[in-house]
C-alpha cells in the first residue's frame, strides 16, 4: 500500500479548513495519486475555490465590521451629546444655589445690620481732645 505524501496531507488539511471538513474527510475526497495531472487540477480547482470562499468571507467581515463601527460611531456622538447636557444642567443648578446662597447671605446681613444697630447704644460722649 503506498502511503501519500506529506504535501497532500498538507493541502487536504488547507482545503478542509477552507471547507470545515476534517483532513480525513478532504482526503478522502481528493483524486487518486495514479493520475498526477487531475491531481494537480483538482487542487488548483480547490484553491481557487477556497481562496473564492475565503475573500467573500473576507468582504463579509469588512462589511459587518464597517456596521459596527457606525453603530459605535454614533453610540458615541450620542455620549458626548448626553455628557455635554449633562454638563449644562450642572452648571445651571450650580449657578441657581449660588444665587441662592448669595441672597441668604444678604437675607442674614441685613438682619444682622438692623439687629446691631437696635442693640448698640449711641455714642454720646464727645471725642478727646
Amino acid at each position: 500500500m503506498h502511503k501519500p505524501s506529506s504535501s497532500k496531507y498538507v493541502i487536504a488539511a488547507l482545503v478542509a479548513a477552507a471547507f470545515g471538513l476534517t483532513a480525513g474527510t478532504a482526503l478522502a475526497q481528493t483524486t487518486p495519486r495514479s493520475n498526477p495531472s487531475s491531481t494537480a487540477t483538482s487542487h488548483r480547482h480547490a484553491s481557487k475555490k477556497s481562496v473564492r470562499e475565503l475573500s467573500s468571507q473576507v468582504k463579509q467581515e469588512s462589511k459587518e465590521m464597517q456596521a459596527t463601527t457606525g453603530r459605535l460611531n454614533r453610540a458615541t456622538a450620542q455620549l458626548k451629546r448626553t455628557t455635554q447636557q449633562m454638563k449644562q444642567a450642572r452648571s445651571k443648578e450650580m449657578r441657581v444655589a449660588n444665587a441662592e446662597h448669595q441672597v441668604k447671605r444678604g437675607e442674614q446681613s441685613q438682619r444682622s445690620r438692623v439687629h446691631a444697630r437696635k442693640t448698640r447704644p449711641a455714642n454720646t460722649t464727645p471725642p478727646p481732645r
